[in-house]
């Protein structure tokens, strides 16, 4: 599935990676990506569950890089990933991860990991993952919408409000995500201006959005977000330029190699 067919920059390849692929026989093949750190780093988890997803998401991301780096897999967990977060002075390791020479980001929910790559190193490039969750009524109104977003909302059928909030809160953090700023931005800076759509298209009330973001330096950011749906998974992925994205369900990382074209 793919959409924006006239941009010029390469497209954005979305790679889906359910975290039980983990526990079937393909398991080996991917945990070959991950060393001794992101395995002591998943047994700290409390919940089996968290510990698989937080697996799938390091190892996606690792045979998304060792793909496009050339790294064979017995070798991919050496690659040198910068966690170190640039907006604060403690350079803590809780900021987005970076890898040189590949631009990609990741996502992670119960029960899926997604990540995404470009081969155009001069974007911004944020994914957000979600379930459609109920609980995002009224505080996530007060806290994370801007003015017209609320406006928006208030005049969105019953049905569709529910959803609505789901996408606008994940362009938010796909946004932010590029950026690298995360929630240490009011995420009602953020503003998100869906497009009109078709209603129902693609099980969406709206497939596109342009974001605007200053911070409070007095950067100014601009963004395309489009949003998909995976079963009961909303994806947002923010662009700092317009690009086509595809989305690639994977279940073994030789799919993800050919996918990149380095298989």
């Amino acid at each position: 599935m793919s959409v924006n067919p006239t941009a010029a920059l390469p497209p954005v390849k979305l790679f889906l990676l359910p975290p039980s692929i983990l526990r079937s026989g393909y398991g080996v093949s991917w945990l070959a990506y991950v060393g001794m750190a992101e395995q002591r780093r998943a047994a700290e988890f409390t919940h089996p569950g968290d510990a698989m997803t937080y697996a799938a998401q390091q190892t996606l991301m690792r045979c998304m890089a060792a793909s496009v780096l050339g790294v064979k897999p017995t070798a991919a967990a050496e690659i040198p990933v910068d966690r170190t977060c640039r907006l604060c002075a403690s350079y803590a390791e809780h900021g987005k991860p970076r890898i040189n020479g590949v631009n990609l980001n990741m996502s992670r929910t119960t029960g899926m990991t997604v990540g995404g790559f470009t081969p155009a190193t001069d974007i911004l490039l944020g994914i957000d993952l979600e379930r459609l969750r109920g609980s995002l009524h009224n505080s996530l109104d007060r806290v994370a919408l801007a003015d017209p977003e609320k406006d928006l909302l208030a005049t969105a059928p019953e049905n569709h409000q529910a959803l609505l909030r789901t996408l606008l809160w994940s362009a938010k953090e796909s946004v932010l995500k590029a950026t690298g700023h995360g929630l240490s931005v009011d995420p009602r800076a953020v503003v998100i201006t869906p497009h009109h759509t078709q209603q129902g298209q693609d099980a969406l009330p709206y497939t596109r959005a342009s974001a605007r973001f200053t911070t409070p330096a007095g950067e100014r950011y601009d963004f395309e977000v489009q949003w998909f749906v995976q079963g009961e998974y909303y994806i947002s992925v923010a662009t700092s330029a317009p690009v086509t994205v595809s989305l690639h369900p994977v279940t073994t990382p030789k799919m993800v190699r050919e996918i990149l074209g380095t298989s």
